[in-house]
């Protein structure tokens, strides 16, 4: 079986901010304007098996209709945000109109999730099959799809309901979509799950911390990768268990979730807790790391450290993995690039 990455777009929020530029995003190639989305193709002797949609932010419908034009067997989100969530309205109406308005169109997601895109997109309603995932819960992609999905529970705000990294196992390959996110809670034996893991997708909004955008950063401060600055510490200081793991909203869920977040809390380090990407590599070691959704304006309001380009980027993510004996290899995404796994 052969396995595709497919890039729609690798951009945060606003990738280029109107009125300015960004020595990393060309604002002259509205591939580059996209926010991070992504497909993963399984095909078999030249035949398409699956085509699953990661997230659907702002440019990935110009994207898979520039490309292959197909919609995708279905659409999995790691969370609501509307850079997350943009083109899914189009993605499930051109499937109800190509299937004559008789079928729904699948979308996995938590309840959480599911609810909070509602918000934007009530209409939407009547036309979804809404097929739910469970904190470590393991369930199939329906129909031929080849794929195992389970969500992992992330922090991303008290703003982000639900939130999640996504991981999808196929024939003998585990491929982790991490979202946006602060902080992941995972459970020990999900680390162990998610050790040597053949890609990671993650977000690395920020190559220092500033813990207020709720994205971790690539590294824990200027002055050592792996050292927690001033500023992450204070804040990790003022967090709870409650804090991180309200947006879950623990009462409303059934048996299943509430064994999970048992489980978690009796295990629970805050200190040991990953709060950047280091830290993370650091615990699951993955083959090949694909960092995406890079802004670095807090790098540069508060850290007073460059917004780099491209090169820059990449060259600095090597040095500094490098520097700690970490070696996964590292994939610095370009709009519509096709990656085979």
């Amino acid at each position: 079986m052969e396995l595709k990455l497919h890039v729609h777009g690798r951009g945060n929020a606003w990738p280029v901010p109107l009125g300015e530029t960004h020595p990393f995003y060309n604002r002259n190639d509205c591939r580059d304007l996209s926010n991070a989305a992504y497909s993963l193709t399984a095909s078999e002797q030249g035949s398409m098996r699956a085509d699953v949609l990661i997230d659907a932010g702002h440019g990935t419908i110009q994207s898979l209709i520039s490309g292959r034009n197909r919609i995708p067997d279905c659409i999995c989100l790691t969370h609501g945000h509307m850079d997350h969530t943009l083109s899914v309205d189009w993605v499930v109406q051109s499937f109800w109109r190509h299937h004559e308005k008789k079928r729904l169109y699948p979308v996995y997601a938590t309840a959480s999730v599911y609810r909070f895109m509602l918000k934007s997109y009530p209409h939407l309603e009547k036309l979804i099959e809404f097929r739910e995932l469970i904190p470590g819960v393991t369930r199939p992609l329906e129909g031929s799809n080849p794929f195992n999905l389970t969500a992992y529970p992330v922090y991303h705000g008290q703003g982000a309901a639900g939130s999640s990294m996504l991981l999808f196992e196929t024939v003998g390959k585990k491929l982790l979509f991490t979202g946006d996110l602060l902080s992941p809670l995972l459970r020990n034996g999900d680390y162990e799950r998610l050790m040597n893991a053949d890609l990671v997708v993650a977000d690395a909004n920020n190559r220092y911390p500033w813990p207020r955008t709720n994205h971790w950063s690539f590294a824990g401060g200027p002055e050592s990768p792996m050292e927690r600055d001033s500023t992450l510490r204070s804040f990790i200081e003022t967090l709870s268990w409650e804090d991180l793991t309200a947006p879950h909203e623990l009462p409303l869920q059934e048996e299943s979730f509430i064994n999970y977040f048992s489980q978690l809390k009796k295990e629970w380090d805050l200190s040991t807790q990953p709060f950047t990407v280091m830290e993370f590599l650091r615990k699951i070691d993955p083959k090949l790391l694909v960092p995406v959704h890079y802004s670095g304006a807090e790098d540069s309001r508060y850290h007073r450290e460059k917004i780099l380009d491209g090169a820059g980027l990449r060259s600095w993510i090597e040095h500094t993995m490098k520097s700690e004996g970490l070696l996964s290899e590292i994939l610095l995404p370009l709009p519509g690039q096709v990656i085979p796994l």
